[in-house]
Protein backbone atom coordinates (compact mmCIF):
# COMPACT_ATOMS: atom_id res chain seq x y z
CA UNK A 1 0.00 0.00 0.00
CA UNK A 2 1.55 3.88 -1.15
CA UNK A 3 1.40 6.37 1.04
CA UNK A 4 0.34 8.66 -1.29
CA UNK A 5 -1.49 12.64 -1.63
CA UNK A 6 -3.82 13.22 -4.74
CA UNK A 7 -1.80 15.42 -6.62
CA UNK A 8 -2.20 18.58 -9.55
CA UNK A 9 -4.15 16.14 -12.47
CA UNK A 10 -2.48 18.76 -15.00
CA UNK A 11 1.14 17.69 -13.73
CA UNK A 12 0.15 14.01 -13.42
CA UNK A 13 -0.54 13.88 -17.51
CA UNK A 14 2.31 16.07 -18.00
CA UNK A 15 4.96 12.99 -16.54
CA UNK A 16 2.95 10.70 -17.96
CA UNK A 17 3.57 12.19 -21.37
CA UNK A 18 7.15 12.64 -21.46
CA UNK A 19 7.87 9.35 -18.99
CA UNK A 20 8.79 9.16 -15.57
CA UNK A 21 12.71 8.45 -16.74
CA UNK A 22 13.02 11.85 -17.87
CA UNK A 23 10.79 13.77 -15.72
CA UNK A 24 10.77 12.35 -11.75
CA UNK A 25 7.37 12.55 -9.79
CA UNK A 26 7.18 14.53 -7.51
CA UNK A 27 8.55 13.19 -4.22
CA UNK A 28 6.40 15.14 -1.55
CA UNK A 29 3.60 13.09 -3.10
CA UNK A 30 5.74 10.05 -3.15
CA UNK A 31 5.96 6.57 -1.12
CA UNK A 32 6.43 6.75 2.63
CA UNK A 33 9.01 5.33 4.75
CA UNK A 34 7.18 2.34 5.24
CA UNK A 35 6.50 1.27 1.60
CA UNK A 36 7.75 -2.12 -0.27
CA UNK A 37 9.96 -2.33 -3.05
CA UNK A 38 6.81 -1.87 -5.92
CA UNK A 39 5.97 1.42 -4.45
CA UNK A 40 9.37 2.64 -5.15
CA UNK A 41 8.29 1.92 -8.91
CA UNK A 42 7.78 5.86 -10.01
CA UNK A 43 5.23 4.40 -12.86
CA UNK A 44 3.44 2.75 -10.19
CA UNK A 45 3.53 5.75 -8.32
CA UNK A 46 2.20 7.83 -10.55
CA UNK A 47 -0.64 6.07 -11.27
CA UNK A 48 -1.30 5.92 -7.96
CA UNK A 49 -1.33 9.09 -7.61
CA UNK A 50 -3.57 9.62 -10.55
CA UNK A 51 -5.82 6.96 -8.80
CA UNK A 52 -6.10 9.37 -6.12
CA UNK A 53 -6.45 12.57 -7.80
CA UNK A 54 -9.68 11.10 -9.89
CA UNK A 55 -11.27 9.77 -6.94
CA UNK A 56 -11.01 13.00 -5.18
CA UNK A 57 -12.69 15.11 -7.76
CA UNK A 58 -15.23 12.56 -8.23
CA UNK A 59 -16.13 12.70 -4.57
CA UNK A 60 -16.51 16.12 -4.53
CA UNK A 61 -12.68 17.55 -3.09
CA UNK A 62 -13.76 21.46 -2.30
CA UNK A 63 -11.23 23.12 -5.28
CA UNK A 64 -7.63 24.75 -3.02
CA UNK A 65 -8.95 28.46 -4.08
CA UNK A 66 -11.98 30.42 -5.38
CA UNK A 67 -11.98 33.19 -6.11
CA UNK A 68 -15.44 33.98 -6.94
CA UNK A 69 -18.60 34.97 -4.97
CA UNK A 70 -20.81 32.37 -4.26
CA UNK A 71 -24.54 32.12 -4.73
CA UNK A 72 -27.23 33.04 -2.46
CA UNK A 73 -28.46 29.79 -1.17
CA UNK A 74 -31.94 28.35 -2.96
CA UNK A 75 -35.60 30.04 -1.07
CA UNK A 76 -37.09 28.13 1.71
CA UNK A 77 -40.82 26.69 -0.25
CA UNK A 78 -43.20 26.09 2.20
CA UNK A 79 -45.26 24.11 0.03
CA UNK A 80 -45.91 20.83 0.72
CA UNK A 81 -43.38 18.19 -0.90
CA UNK A 82 -45.21 16.41 -3.51
CA UNK A 83 -46.20 13.08 -2.83
CA UNK A 84 -43.76 9.70 -3.19
CA UNK A 85 -47.08 8.35 -5.70
CA UNK A 86 -47.15 11.40 -7.85
CA UNK A 87 -42.62 11.32 -7.79
CA UNK A 88 -42.91 7.92 -9.20
CA UNK A 89 -45.24 8.67 -11.57
CA UNK A 90 -43.58 11.69 -13.41
CA UNK A 91 -40.69 10.03 -13.71
CA UNK A 92 -43.03 7.22 -16.27
CA UNK A 93 -44.36 10.93 -17.64
CA UNK A 94 -41.26 12.04 -18.88
CA UNK A 95 -39.90 8.76 -20.16
CA UNK A 96 -43.23 7.11 -21.63
CA UNK A 97 -46.34 9.82 -21.30
CA UNK A 98 -44.72 12.92 -22.34
CA UNK A 99 -48.31 13.99 -23.52
CA UNK A 100 -50.25 14.19 -20.44
CA UNK A 101 -47.43 16.21 -18.83
CA UNK A 102 -49.67 19.65 -19.18
CA UNK A 103 -52.54 17.98 -17.31
CA UNK A 104 -49.88 17.03 -14.52
CA UNK A 105 -48.44 20.25 -14.28
CA UNK A 106 -51.53 21.68 -13.92
CA UNK A 107 -53.29 19.55 -11.07
CA UNK A 108 -49.92 20.03 -9.19
CA UNK A 109 -50.12 23.77 -9.40
CA UNK A 110 -53.72 23.46 -8.33
CA UNK A 111 -52.96 21.23 -5.49
CA UNK A 112 -50.16 22.91 -4.17
CA UNK A 113 -47.03 20.84 -4.07
CA UNK A 114 -43.50 21.28 -4.07
CA UNK A 115 -41.70 19.62 -6.81
CA UNK A 116 -38.54 17.19 -5.92
CA UNK A 117 -35.62 19.34 -6.66
CA UNK A 118 -34.31 16.59 -8.65
CA UNK A 119 -37.04 16.78 -11.29
CA UNK A 120 -36.40 20.38 -11.67
CA UNK A 121 -33.55 20.60 -14.74
CA UNK A 122 -35.59 17.76 -17.28
CA UNK A 123 -38.74 19.76 -16.39
CA UNK A 124 -37.21 23.02 -17.29
CA UNK A 125 -35.22 21.31 -20.28
CA UNK A 126 -39.07 20.63 -21.52
CA UNK A 127 -40.13 23.80 -21.33
CA UNK A 128 -37.73 25.39 -23.96
CA UNK A 129 -39.16 23.93 -26.54
CA UNK A 130 -42.95 23.31 -24.95
CA UNK A 131 -44.37 26.56 -24.60
CA UNK A 132 -47.65 24.88 -23.58
CA UNK A 133 -46.20 23.61 -20.22
CA UNK A 134 -44.76 27.14 -19.37
CA UNK A 135 -46.93 28.96 -17.77
CA UNK A 136 -48.03 25.84 -14.87
CA UNK A 137 -44.53 25.12 -15.05
CA UNK A 138 -43.50 28.28 -13.49
CA UNK A 139 -45.77 28.28 -11.07
CA UNK A 140 -44.50 24.55 -10.27
CA UNK A 141 -41.18 25.43 -9.82
CA UNK A 142 -41.89 28.59 -7.80
CA UNK A 143 -39.01 30.57 -6.41
CA UNK A 144 -36.31 27.67 -6.00
CA UNK A 145 -37.20 27.13 -9.35
CA UNK A 146 -36.34 31.20 -10.88
CA UNK A 147 -33.64 30.63 -8.24
CA UNK A 148 -32.06 27.48 -10.07
CA UNK A 149 -33.02 29.28 -13.39
CA UNK A 150 -30.79 33.11 -12.40
CA UNK A 151 -28.05 30.51 -10.73
CA UNK A 152 -27.25 29.29 -14.63
CA UNK A 153 -28.47 27.28 -17.06
CA UNK A 154 -30.40 27.46 -20.49
CA UNK A 155 -33.91 28.48 -19.12
CA UNK A 156 -34.26 32.04 -19.02
CA UNK A 157 -37.72 31.78 -20.08
CA UNK A 158 -38.97 31.21 -16.47
CA UNK A 159 -37.96 34.50 -15.61
CA UNK A 160 -40.29 36.13 -18.11
CA UNK A 161 -43.58 33.93 -16.33
CA UNK A 162 -45.58 35.07 -13.11
CA UNK A 163 -44.19 34.66 -10.21
CA UNK A 164 -46.90 33.41 -7.40
CA UNK A 165 -48.22 36.70 -6.56
CA UNK A 166 -47.81 40.17 -8.04
CA UNK A 167 -44.62 42.02 -6.72
CA UNK A 168 -44.71 45.89 -8.05
CA UNK A 169 -41.47 46.26 -7.43
CA UNK A 170 -41.21 43.82 -10.48
CA UNK A 171 -42.62 46.27 -12.18
CA UNK A 172 -40.09 49.14 -11.12
CA UNK A 173 -37.32 47.01 -11.90
CA UNK A 174 -34.80 48.13 -14.51
CA UNK A 175 -34.49 44.37 -15.56
CA UNK A 176 -36.99 43.37 -18.53
CA UNK A 177 -37.55 40.21 -16.94
CA UNK A 178 -38.81 41.40 -13.92
CA UNK A 179 -41.14 43.54 -16.02
CA UNK A 180 -42.43 40.93 -18.36
CA UNK A 181 -43.23 38.64 -15.29
CA UNK A 182 -45.18 40.95 -13.61
CA UNK A 183 -47.70 42.01 -16.61
CA UNK A 184 -47.84 37.93 -17.34
CA UNK A 185 -48.68 37.09 -13.60
CA UNK A 186 -51.24 40.22 -14.34
CA UNK A 187 -52.62 38.30 -17.13
CA UNK A 188 -53.52 35.68 -14.78
CA UNK A 189 -55.31 37.78 -12.42
CA UNK A 190 -56.83 40.88 -14.97
CA UNK A 191 -56.01 40.21 -17.93
CA UNK A 192 -58.06 43.68 -19.14
CA UNK A 193 -55.53 45.26 -16.87
CA UNK A 194 -52.90 43.69 -18.43
CA UNK A 195 -53.50 44.83 -21.81
CA UNK A 196 -54.68 48.25 -20.66
CA UNK A 197 -50.89 48.68 -19.24
CA UNK A 198 -49.19 47.32 -22.28
CA UNK A 199 -51.00 50.08 -24.02
CA UNK A 200 -50.25 53.13 -21.81
CA UNK A 201 -47.03 52.41 -21.14
CA UNK A 202 -45.53 50.89 -24.22
CA UNK A 203 -43.50 53.89 -25.84
CA UNK A 204 -41.80 54.26 -22.80
CA UNK A 205 -40.52 50.54 -23.22
CA UNK A 206 -37.38 49.37 -24.52
CA UNK A 207 -36.98 46.61 -27.04
CA UNK A 208 -36.77 43.26 -25.19
CA UNK A 209 -39.32 44.43 -22.77
CA UNK A 210 -41.41 45.15 -26.47
CA UNK A 211 -40.53 41.67 -27.77
CA UNK A 212 -41.63 40.15 -24.14
CA UNK A 213 -44.99 41.81 -23.80
CA UNK A 214 -46.00 40.84 -27.48
CA UNK A 215 -46.12 37.46 -26.72
CA UNK A 216 -47.72 38.10 -23.96
CA UNK A 217 -50.30 39.33 -26.47
CA UNK A 218 -49.74 36.31 -28.49
CA UNK A 219 -50.64 33.69 -26.04
CA UNK A 220 -53.71 35.92 -24.95
CA UNK A 221 -55.29 36.94 -28.40
CA UNK A 222 -58.22 39.52 -28.06
CA UNK A 223 -59.66 40.66 -31.00
CA UNK A 224 -59.78 43.78 -29.03
CA UNK A 225 -55.87 44.56 -29.42
CA UNK A 226 -55.81 44.37 -32.80
CA UNK A 227 -56.02 47.88 -33.29
CA UNK A 228 -53.36 48.47 -31.32
CA UNK A 229 -51.15 45.39 -32.90
CA UNK A 230 -51.70 47.37 -36.00
CA UNK A 231 -50.06 50.51 -35.17
CA UNK A 232 -47.10 48.48 -33.46
CA UNK A 233 -45.76 47.63 -37.40
CA UNK A 234 -44.83 51.59 -37.68
CA UNK A 235 -41.88 50.47 -34.92
CA UNK A 236 -38.88 51.59 -34.95
CA UNK A 237 -37.63 48.49 -34.15
CA UNK A 238 -37.31 45.92 -36.93
CA UNK A 239 -37.57 43.09 -34.63
CA UNK A 240 -41.05 44.48 -33.01
CA UNK A 241 -42.46 45.09 -36.83
CA UNK A 242 -42.10 41.75 -37.82
CA UNK A 243 -43.55 40.50 -34.63
CA UNK A 244 -46.11 42.62 -34.70
CA UNK A 245 -47.25 42.10 -38.42
CA UNK A 246 -46.80 38.32 -37.65
CA UNK A 247 -49.59 39.01 -34.71
CA UNK A 248 -51.72 41.64 -36.58
CA UNK A 249 -52.13 38.67 -38.96
CA UNK A 250 -52.99 36.08 -36.94
CA UNK A 251 -55.56 38.41 -35.27
CA UNK A 252 -57.04 38.96 -38.31
CA UNK A 253 -57.50 35.48 -39.22
CA UNK A 254 -58.91 34.73 -36.23
CA UNK A 255 -61.71 37.46 -37.18
CA UNK A 256 -62.53 36.35 -40.69
CA UNK A 257 -63.33 32.69 -38.98
CA UNK A 258 -66.39 32.00 -37.18
CA UNK A 259 -66.49 31.01 -33.72
CA UNK A 260 -65.57 27.26 -32.84
CA UNK A 261 -68.82 24.95 -32.52
CA UNK A 262 -70.20 23.52 -29.44
CA UNK A 263 -68.32 20.40 -29.28
CA UNK A 264 -71.10 18.07 -28.68
CA UNK A 265 -73.66 19.88 -31.01
CA UNK A 266 -70.71 19.27 -33.88
CA UNK A 267 -70.25 15.32 -33.19
CA UNK A 268 -73.76 15.39 -33.28
CA UNK A 269 -73.87 17.07 -36.42
CA UNK A 270 -71.34 14.86 -38.08
CA UNK A 271 -72.32 11.86 -36.98
CA UNK A 272 -75.56 11.97 -38.65
CA UNK A 273 -73.58 13.00 -41.89
CA UNK A 274 -73.47 10.60 -44.89
CA UNK A 275 -70.09 9.65 -43.66
CA UNK A 276 -70.21 9.14 -39.98
CA UNK A 277 -66.89 8.25 -38.73
CA UNK A 278 -65.18 9.73 -41.52
CA UNK A 279 -62.16 12.18 -42.33
CA UNK A 280 -64.90 15.51 -41.47
CA UNK A 281 -64.93 13.76 -37.84
CA UNK A 282 -61.59 13.53 -37.54
CA UNK A 283 -60.65 16.51 -38.68
CA UNK A 284 -62.88 18.32 -36.10
CA UNK A 285 -61.87 16.23 -33.32
CA UNK A 286 -58.24 16.66 -34.14
CA UNK A 287 -58.79 20.38 -33.50
CA UNK A 288 -60.02 20.27 -30.48
CA UNK A 289 -57.13 17.92 -28.98
CA UNK A 290 -55.65 19.38 -25.80
CA UNK A 291 -58.52 20.99 -24.97
CA UNK A 292 -60.86 19.21 -22.00
CA UNK A 293 -63.92 17.38 -23.39
CA UNK A 294 -67.11 17.71 -22.29
CA UNK A 295 -69.14 14.73 -21.05
CA UNK A 296 -71.93 13.96 -22.88
CA UNK A 297 -69.60 14.61 -26.19
CA UNK A 298 -66.83 12.20 -25.56
CA UNK A 299 -69.77 9.65 -24.79
CA UNK A 300 -71.32 10.63 -28.05
CA UNK A 301 -68.16 9.71 -29.80
CA UNK A 302 -67.32 6.77 -28.21
CA UNK A 303 -70.35 5.26 -28.39
CA UNK A 304 -70.48 6.17 -32.22
CA UNK A 305 -66.59 4.51 -32.50
CA UNK A 306 -67.78 1.25 -30.84
CA UNK A 307 -70.67 1.05 -33.19
CA UNK A 308 -68.63 1.36 -35.72
CA UNK A 309 -65.77 -1.33 -34.46
CA UNK A 310 -69.14 -3.77 -34.74
CA UNK A 311 -70.25 -2.93 -38.35
CA UNK A 312 -68.41 -5.32 -40.87
CA UNK A 313 -69.40 -3.43 -43.76
CA UNK A 314 -67.06 -0.03 -42.84
CA UNK A 315 -64.63 1.13 -45.64
CA UNK A 316 -60.80 -0.21 -44.85
CA UNK A 317 -59.78 3.23 -45.09
CA UNK A 318 -61.80 4.07 -42.22
CA UNK A 319 -59.66 2.17 -39.53
CA UNK A 320 -56.23 4.17 -38.94
CA UNK A 321 -59.14 7.41 -38.52
CA UNK A 322 -61.20 5.35 -36.02
CA UNK A 323 -57.50 4.06 -34.21
CA UNK A 324 -56.58 8.00 -33.82
CA UNK A 325 -60.14 8.85 -32.22
CA UNK A 326 -60.05 6.46 -29.76
CA UNK A 327 -56.43 7.63 -28.81
CA UNK A 328 -58.20 11.02 -28.78
CA UNK A 329 -60.92 9.89 -26.77
CA UNK A 330 -58.61 8.12 -24.26
CA UNK A 331 -56.22 11.57 -24.14
CA UNK A 332 -58.67 13.99 -23.50
CA UNK A 333 -62.50 12.61 -22.06
CA UNK A 334 -63.09 13.24 -18.41
CA UNK A 335 -61.85 10.19 -16.34
CA UNK A 336 -65.26 10.09 -15.55
CA UNK A 337 -65.62 8.04 -18.70
CA UNK A 338 -63.22 5.64 -17.73
CA UNK A 339 -66.16 3.52 -16.17
CA UNK A 340 -68.33 3.53 -19.39
CA UNK A 341 -65.29 2.20 -21.45
CA UNK A 342 -64.36 -0.76 -18.60
CA UNK A 343 -68.31 -1.66 -18.60
CA UNK A 344 -67.80 -1.92 -22.91
CA UNK A 345 -64.18 -4.01 -22.27
CA UNK A 346 -66.30 -6.54 -20.14
CA UNK A 347 -69.26 -6.42 -22.90
CA UNK A 348 -66.42 -7.92 -25.49
CA UNK A 349 -65.13 -9.96 -23.56
CA UNK A 350 -68.08 -11.63 -22.35
CA UNK A 351 -69.02 -11.60 -26.29
CA UNK A 352 -65.53 -13.19 -27.39
CA UNK A 353 -65.90 -15.90 -24.55
CA UNK A 354 -66.98 -19.56 -25.37
CA UNK A 355 -70.91 -19.30 -26.10
CA UNK A 356 -71.16 -15.64 -26.35
CA UNK A 357 -72.07 -13.71 -29.23
CA UNK A 358 -68.95 -14.47 -31.05
CA UNK A 359 -67.12 -11.54 -33.00
CA UNK A 360 -69.36 -10.60 -34.90
CA UNK A 361 -71.09 -8.33 -31.58
CA UNK A 362 -68.15 -7.61 -30.22
CA UNK A 363 -66.21 -4.25 -31.27
CA UNK A 364 -63.09 -4.08 -33.15
CA UNK A 365 -62.36 -0.99 -31.83
CA UNK A 366 -59.20 -1.50 -29.11
CA UNK A 367 -61.15 -0.85 -25.94
CA UNK A 368 -58.70 -1.98 -23.47
CA UNK A 369 -55.98 0.16 -24.99
CA UNK A 370 -58.30 3.37 -24.27
CA UNK A 371 -58.69 1.68 -20.82
CA UNK A 372 -55.11 1.68 -20.14
CA UNK A 373 -55.02 5.22 -20.81
CA UNK A 374 -57.77 6.72 -18.98
CA UNK A 375 -56.61 4.87 -15.87
CA UNK A 376 -52.91 5.73 -16.29
CA UNK A 377 -54.81 9.35 -16.12
CA UNK A 378 -57.25 8.73 -13.69
CA UNK A 379 -54.60 7.74 -11.02
CA UNK A 380 -52.27 10.12 -11.97
CA UNK A 381 -55.02 13.22 -11.08
CA UNK A 382 -55.69 10.82 -7.50
CA UNK A 383 -52.10 11.10 -6.72
CA UNK A 384 -52.35 14.51 -6.45
CA UNK A 385 -55.51 15.08 -4.73
CA UNK A 386 -55.42 16.27 -0.96
CA UNK A 387 -55.73 13.43 1.55
CA UNK A 388 -59.09 13.29 3.36
CA UNK A 389 -58.20 13.74 6.69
Amino acid sequence: MTDTQPGDWAELVSIALVGTDRRPVPQAAGPGPGADRASQDPALVLLSQAALSALAWRVGRPPERFEGTLPAPAPADPRPPLPEPAARRLRTILESYPKYLPEWLAAVRAAGYRLPAAFLPPLLDLGRTNMLIRVDLAAVAGEPGRWLVAAGGNWKYLLREARSQLRPEDWQSPDPDDRIAYVAGLYLTDPAAARRLIRETWAGERVPVKLGLLALLSRYPDQEDLPFVQTLIRDSSKQVRDEATLLAGSLERKRDKPQPPDFTAEVARLLAGARGIGRDLHNFVMTRTGEPWPLDGAQLLLDALVEHGRRADQPAWTGWIAEQLQVAVADNAPVALRDRVAALVAEQALAMAPGGPGVNQASRIDLVSMLALLDFRRDMLAELAPPLF
